[in-house]
């Protein structure tokens, strides 16, 4: 049987405080307009977030080295996931003929205002 690791509540309780900050930091954020770098900080913060879940209530801190060499190999091929979608993503093109529909127009476009009276 493996050994148990015995966290104390001030850990717990130390953590809880960092999670809080950092919920604040990101409400904080979502009201600047960063432009194209929201998504980013976004993200950046969420993964901080996330990894300090995963170390200490998931205890993956104290875990062995193949568990957490699974666990993070698991976010490799997650993000070829988003590499390989954002690639297809970014070489689409929808204006081409295939994707424009162009219906034939006999006459100019009139507004309905003025067919009320015909």
């Amino acid at each position: 049987m493996g050994h148990h690791h015995v966290s104390s509540s001030a850990m717990f309780f130390n953590v809880l405080v960092a999670l809080l900050i950092l919920t604040g930091i990101t409400v904080g954020t979502s009201r600047i307009d960063f432009g194209a770098a929201n998504m980013m900080i976004a993200m950046a913060i969420a993964s901080v977030k996330a990894s300090l879940v995963m170390a200490f209530f998931m205890h993956l801190k104290w875990d062995t080295a193949i568990n957490k060499i699974i666990f993070l190999s698991s976010f490799l091929f997650l993000s070829l996931l988003f590499i390989f979608t954002l690639a297809d993503h970014a070489t689409r093109r929808m204006d081409t003929q295939w994707h424009v529909t162009k219906a034939p127009v006999d006459k100019q476009w009139v507004h309905p205002s003025q067919l009320v009276g015909k």
